[in-house]
């Protein structure tokens, strides 16, 4: 029984410690044309497990916008606690 729950406890912590380095971008955009950056937003946030959530609209498609660019933009929001 004890081996059974040490076992479990050590499936807990690895899936903790995944958990910890994993990111979610979700990107909401426009079939075609170019992104404008300047009314596009973003939310992030740092959930208690250490994973972070990234939503990003973009106001336009993903035409010109390469993934450096992307990630410039995104990387110039704050992140929030959950």
């Amino acid at each position: 029984m004890i081996r059974q729950i040490e076992r479990r406890l050590s499936q807990l912590e690895h899936r903790t410690q995944i958990a910890a380095k994993s990111s979610i971008r979700v990107v909401s955009r426009c079939v075609v044309g170019r992104a404008n950056l300047a009314t596009s937003k973003c939310w992030r946030t740092r959930c208690k497990s250490g994973a972070l959530i990234e939503l990003v609209q973009l106001d336009g498609g993903m035409e010109g916008l390469s993934d450096s660019d992307l990630d410039r933009f995104v990387a110039s929001f704050p992140i929030e606690a959950a």
